[in-house]
């Protein structure tokens, strides 16, 4: 089991195929595993690098407090240790708020940067509505089977849970392998709480994709569009009939995207 010693902690990481550096950091909750639909085929045309941020499932629990800037660090400390030169660098929900503080902090060491279902925090952001908020929280406060089987529906659009069940069901048994503990939900949680950097926003360098599902009610669109307009020269997507997890519900259109943008780069 491949992983690495961070500053004060131990990450667990995988490596797949080869050509230019491609580091994905997926978002609250979720581990390297979940990237199932991104990595066969990503890896066809790049370095892929995937990895448990702090705290989840292979990866060192440490007691929190966590903050998005130190899961940057990691991020970065990640990328030196394994001797990675500028890479493109894609992070979704969370993992999109680590990865425009990484694209800030270092920006020497992000080539390209694809923002996924993720926004800028603090008052700027668009939150999502009153029911979905009770059901996550419910999540953050248990960490219970039972709590995290109702965020699906936040996840997952409508017509995905009543025609495609068994795309929720998968991400849901992936999930389940390896449910983190209660301090890390509560850590990670305050990490996003405590992300706001709309203000710095314009001095991101990297080309930017921002990408988001049409339909997603946890992180709605109109946080991409924010992203899209501040961050200099920045292209935005919507896929439509995807929600927060659209990276699953249409990962053709989603890699695709991601291909073309990064590919685009070359050179």
């Amino acid at each position: 089991m491949p992983r690495v010693k961070i500053r004060d902690i131990e990450l667990y990481y995988e490596v797949h195929g080869h050509g230019r550096p491609l580091i994905l950091i997926r978002g609250f909750g979720s581990n390297a595993d979940h990237w199932y639909a991104q990595v066969p085929a990503l890896s066809e045309r790049f370095q892929v690098v995937v990895f448990d941020n702090r705290g989840i499932a292979r990866s060192d629990q440490p007691e929190g407090p966590y903050s998005i800037p130190m899961m940057s660090e990691d991020t970065e400390g990640l990328m030196e240790a394994l001797g990675l030169g500028p890479a493109h660098v894609l992070g979704m929900s969370m993992g999109g708020m680590i990865a425009q503080v990484t694209a800030l902090r270092y920006p020497d060491k992000v080539r390209g940067l694809v923002l996924a279902c993720t926004h800028c925090g603090g008052e700027r952001a668009v939150r999502a509505s009153e029911e979905v908020t009770k059901i996550f929280a419910e999540y953050v406060m248990t960490g219970s089977e039972e709590a995290a089987a109702k965020t699906v529906a936040c996840l997952f659009a409508e017509k995905t849970l009543k025609e495609a069940p068994e795309v929720a069901a998968r991400y849901q048994a992936e999930a389940a392998r390896f449910r983190p503990p209660l301090h890390v939900l509560m850590s990670q949680f305050q990490a996003v709480q405590g992300h706001d950097i709309w203000e710095d926003l314009i001095r991101i360098q990297a080309p930017t994709l921002v990408l988001t599902g049409g339909q997603d009610v946890l992180v709605p669109p109109e946080n991409s569009k924010i992203l899209a307009e501040r961050i200099p020269n920045a292209r935005l997507k919507v896929i439509d009939g995807g929600a927060h997890q659209f990276n699953i519900e249409r990962p053709d259109e989603f890699n695709g995207a991601v291909i073309e943008f990064l590919e685009g780069l070359a050179g």
